[in-house]
């Protein structure tokens, strides 16, 4: 496994607290799943890319899809399971090389209706990535739906942050606030909707947004660009 994998494993294996669904998700759901796409039908399977602690997946969940969740955090998953008892065969442990996987294995081989990706995609290097997209594409259903929220250059970790020694995607997280403690993390930056769109030209794209959080600002600029892409 390459080393960033590892570090980003270790990063990811601590404990934090997020038991709650992102309003990005609310919106994503009511907005475009289910007024424009219709969604969901009858048995879709949704998969939860870097579901955490669970609360997205138990979202989609009572708006009646057919869940799974994964993440490479052995801690986040056991919290996952204890607070949605329901869900805890659906929660599932992956590796951070799971781009070397077929995602249905992860669904009890189902063929995936959608994949959400919140803040999950953007921890890999350049070919893995691809690697990865090829694996969900892969996976889906004909007319599948894909969401990812993608990092941007306008967050505050890119001003903290530099390239890694022999590459020019994957950059090094250096930044320590009040917040959070230095961690050994790394990460790639989407320049704007144009690079969002290059990155995700295998799919039909169906949509593109951003969000922006600011509550600290020295410290906090979270700026995420948004895809909503179909597989055709």
């Amino acid at each position: 496994m390459n080393s960033y994998l590892k570090s980003n494993l270790k990063s990811w294996s601590e404990k934090y607290d997020a038991p709650n669904v992102e309003s990005v998700i609310f919106r994503l759901h009511g907005r475009i799943l289910k007024n424009e796409l219709n969604l969901p039908k009858k048995k879709t399977v949704l998969l939860d890319f870097g579901c955490g602690q669970g609360a997205s997946t138990n979202f989609f969940y009572k708006q009646g899809y057919d869940v799974y969740g994964i993440d490479i955090s052995q801690v986040n998953i056991n919290i996952a399971k204890k607070r949605y008892p329901k869900l805890k065969n659906r929660f599932k442990i992956c590796k951070p090389d799971v781009f070397n996987q077929n995602l249905k294995v992860f669904c009890n081989k189902k063929k995936i209706s959608v994949i959400i990706c919140q803040q999950s995609l953007y921890y890999f290097d350049k070919a893995d990535f691809f690697k990865l997209l090829d694996q969900m594409k892969n996976s889906m259903s004909q007319g599948g739906v894909i969401y990812a929220s993608m990092i941007s250059k306008k967050h505050t970790y890119f001003k903290h942050s530099r390239l890694v020694k022999g590459s020019k995607w994957l950059r090094e997280i250096l930044f320590k606030g009040r917040r959070l403690k230095k961690k050994k993390i790394f990460e790639f930056f989407v320049n704007d909707e144009k690079h969002l769109r290059k990155l995700f030209n295998k799919f039909k794209i169906l949509n593109i947004g951003s969000y922006h959080l600011s509550l600290e600002a020295k410290e906090s600029n979270n700026h995420h660009l948004i895809v909503v892409a179909q597989k055709i």
